[in-house]
């Protein structure tokens, strides 16, 4: 299994370039166009595309309104990516998690190649690139795919710091050393940074969980002393508390009831709005398995002849055990526990399927396969997988889109008004309540809707708030009686009639009976009548 210390971490340009192209092959093929963004994705999206329009970077906003319920750097690197483009669109927004996956890659071939030789390198790099985990969080404008990036960089320089450089070798002389000094800032660096993707302290959680069972594991006093660097601790706490902090101080305490939420909402099974949702240990289990494909199998092999090594001390294998238990404990103990939520603690599934990979090379090679025709069938094979994950996302991806139908209504809703006719969003029980936040609540698909709609909107809860809309004075020498655009159901029709005339404009191709959406020209009527009730009607208008 072990190689030369001298090819250890050297994965040459060759193999940067290689792991490059089989990560471009896997996530770029139709990164923007494969799908429609989700409700999560748009929030990323229309939240950097708002800082553009504002110029305001500390806060992202949505509506308008500030949207804290997730920290700030994928706002800013979508907004970052975005102002180099000269838009925001369903590509850029995927493309920071794109690049993170070439990122997480890179890090897996490094800690694979350090403490396994170059090979075994390579192919956990190929492998990362290849599962199906990578891919599809790849293609996904959320934090998933660079929170596991920067897990992985911040246990690839904790590995660097417990050994100095990583050869297992004491550290002795100047360039040790350096080097241990180097591996130190970048562990508090990127343990700084997790604070900034997902939420406070859940970064540092799956982090400082596999790196204290390490220790434990060694019961290495000499790695933990390398951990007590007070200006290291000092300066991580002051990244990581910073934009809280100054949430907190900007909008007041209430902020901080986000987060709280998020935490109690996901253990104790509910909140404001509702639990969030979870699945069955059952399909928790299945998932969690399914996410490694097509590599499960070899991971399974690869595990059981590393959790020996680890027994028998080896450093690195303790290493991937403690990385791969601890944090994927964490996850799973909460009642609102989700399969992509394990993903952090599954990268090293990518070493041990390699390891796998080589004893079945290995059988193969005893029973009369030459080393070229395996090292031709890597070769081919893995470009092959990687060409079929992308070409199977950029050419399938659009006829298995659900939301495809729905997204191009709201487009072809913004084409279809004036510039300067305000348009309003009619919003009842018929969906999810909405977020609860200190500004007031917020619908889920509130960000999709004005990130295909390309304009700005405002949002009721029930007909009655629509009447301030569509119940402004005529301006001075205007031709014609003032009007709004609407975005309802069909079966709003009866509570929009009853504010004034209704001119239907256009209506969706969707067929489900809750989700017929139609686009409305409302004109006020001198004195409105009583509005019927529809359906249970939510809180007061809320306006941008």
């Amino acid at each position: 299994m072990r190689s030369d210390a001298t090819t250890r971490g050297r994965l040459g340009g060759w193999g940067l370039a290689w792991l490059a192209t089989l990560t471009a092959l896997a996530v770029g093929p139709g990164l923007g166009s494969s799908s429609r963004l989700t409700y999560h994705e748009a929030f990323v999206a229309q939240g950097a595309r708002e800082i553009l329009d504002s110029g305001s970077w500390w806060e992202p906003r949505i509506g308008g309104l500030p949207w804290l319920e997730k920290p700030p750097l994928p706002f800013w690197l979508v907004a970052a990516a975005g102002a180099c483009r000269g838009e925001v669109d369903a590509t850029v927004a995927r493309l920071p998690s794109a690049v993170a996956a070439f990122g997480l890659v890179l890090g897996v071939a490094l800690l694979a190649s350090r403490r396994y030789g170059r090979t075994v390198g390579l192919l956990a790099g190929s492998i990362q690139a290849t599962t199906a985990w990578t891919v599809l969080r790849a293609r996904l404008a959320e934090a998933d795919l660079l929170l596991a990036a920067l897990v992985t960089w911040s246990l690839l320089a904790f590995d660097g710091m417990r050994d100095g450089d990583g050869s297992g070798e004491e550290i002795e002389g100047g360039g040790n050393l350096s080097r241990l000094r180097d591996w130190r800032l970048a562990f508090f660096g990127f343990l700084a940074m997790t604070a900034l993707v997902k939420g406070p302290g859940f970064g540092a959680a799956l982090v400082l969980s596999a790196a204290a069972g390490v220790l434990a594991w060694d019961r290495d006093r000499r790695a933990a002393g390398r951990l007590r660097s007070r200006p290291g601790w000092i300066v991580a706490a002051a990244v990581a508390a910073a934009w809280p902090l100054a949430m907190v101080a900007r909008h007041g305490p209430g902020v901080a009831w986000l987060w709280i939420l998020h935490v109690a909402g996901r253990f104790g099974g509910g909140g404001a709005h509702g639990p969030f949702a979870g699945e069955s240990w059952r399909d928790y289990a299945l998932n969690v398995l399914a996410q490694a494909l097509p590599w499960t199998p070899l991971a399974a092999i690869g595990a059981w002849r590393s959790l020996g090594r680890a027994l028998r001390g080896d450093r690195g294998d303790r290493l991937l055990w403690c990385w791969a238990a601890l944090p994927l404990g964490l996850v799973s103990v909460a009642s609102a526990r989700n399969a992509h939520y394990a993903i952090h603690a599954m990268v090293p599934w990518s070493v041990w399927s390699a390891c796998g990979l080589l004893r079945v090379a290995g059988r193969l090679a005893d029973r009369g396969w030459p080393r070229p025709r395996l090292v031709r069938a890597a070769a081919l094979g893995l470009p092959g997988l990687a060409v079929s994950w992308g070409l199977g996302f950029w050419l399938l991806g659009p006829w298995l889109d659900r939301r495809g139908a729905e997204w191009a209504f709201y487009e072809s809703a913004g084409r279809a008004v004036g510039a300067s006719e305000p348009v309003a969003f009619l919003y009842d029980d018929w969906d999810r309540d909405p977020y609860p936040t200190p500004f007031g609540p917020i619908p889920h698909d509130l960000a999709v809707r004005l990130f295909y709609l390309r304009r700005p909107a405002t949002w009721h809860f029930d007909p009655a708030g629509l009447a301030e809309v569509v119940d402004r004075p005529a301006s001075p020498g205007a031709g014609e009686q003032p009007s709004a655009v609407l975005i309802a159901r069909d079966r709003d029709l009866p509570a929009l009639r009853a504010l004034g005339r209704v001119e239907v404009l256009e209506r969706d191709a969707g067929v489900r009976w809750d989700r017929t959406y139609l686009l409305a020209r409302l004109r006020p009527i001198a004195e409105p009548p009583a509005i019927p009730a529809l359906g249970a009607a939510g809180a007061d208008s809320v306006r941008r």
